[in-house]
């Protein structure tokens, strides 16, 4: 509802800022909260995102909308990646 309002009330010229604070989430959540950013952006505002702790996984993915990142000194923005375990079971199967 809000970034409607905003881009429904944006003028030529005007710019957005959002402060970010994010350990991360979903694709999906963050996919669509990511969207709403680029909504923004069609509509010709410039972004800046600025983050005053963290922007991890999925709030990083939000960053990269931005046409500027703004960060603290020691604030933490990036992938934190995903870690998964894929089990090999060929050892267990052969014994059996």
């Amino acid at each position: 509802e809000e970034v409607t309002a905003i881009v429904r009330n944006a003028q030529p010229g005007d710019e957005a800022l959002v402060v970010l604070q994010s350990g991360g989430g979903t694709v999906t959540g963050y996919g669509l909260a990511a969207g709403q950013l680029v909504r923004l952006k069609e509509k010709g505002l410039y972004l800046t995102i600025a983050v005053e702790q963290v922007a991890a996984s999925g709030g990083y993915m939000m960053s990269c909308v931005a046409d500027k990142i703004v960060a603290s000194p020691f604030a933490v923005l990036g992938s934190i990646g995903v870690i998964s375990e894929i089990p090999n079971v060929y050892e267990r199967l052969k014994e059996e």
